[in-house]
């Protein structure tokens, strides 16, 4: 190997290094730059419906976010079960003497409350669904829905 050829490539390694350094910096002060994403099911949906209201007629942004104002309560149940369940779950875990009936009885609870809250959240969406024009219907099929 020639002399010039030796002393060139530490000056390549140095720029690549540079460049690799640059672009992993990119990334990390655009990670830092981008908002966090919402808080649980309320703050998605709400970010949703802001996403795509600037793309609606005002009607259907009003349908929209008058459904939001009315299923705060159905969220604020949501997480009152999700936050009551562990408590209840540790206590059923270290009870002496061990119940596993017990334990099988809290399971099924917490699941006819999940499906209940399903249910009463599918048929919000689709009554607000079939309020809302056409042209609204489309913009959230073509949207990034949960």
């Amino acid at each position: 190997m020639t002399p010039s050829v030796r002393r060139r490539w530490p000056w390549f390694l140095l720029v690549g290094s540079l460049a690799v350094n640059m672009l992993a910096g990119g990334f990390a002060v655009a990670h830092m730059l981008r908002p966090p994403p919402p808080p649980g099911p309320e703050g998605a949906l709400a970010h949703l419906v802001d996403h795509v209201a600037k793309d609606l007629p005002a009607a259907d942004v009003a349908i929209l976010r008058r459904a939001m104002d009315d299923a705060r309560p159905l969220f604020v149940r949501m997480r009152a079960t999700h936050e009551e369940f562990g408590p209840r779950l540790r206590e059923e875990l270290v009870a002496r003497p061990f119940d596993a009936d017990r334990l099988a009885a809290l399971f099924v609870g917490r699941r006819a409350t999940d499906e209940a809250l399903r249910n009463e959240i599918e048929t919000r969406i689709v009554d607000t669904l079939k309020r809302l024009s056409p042209e609204a219907r489309l913009r959230l099929a073509e949207s990034r829905l949960p």
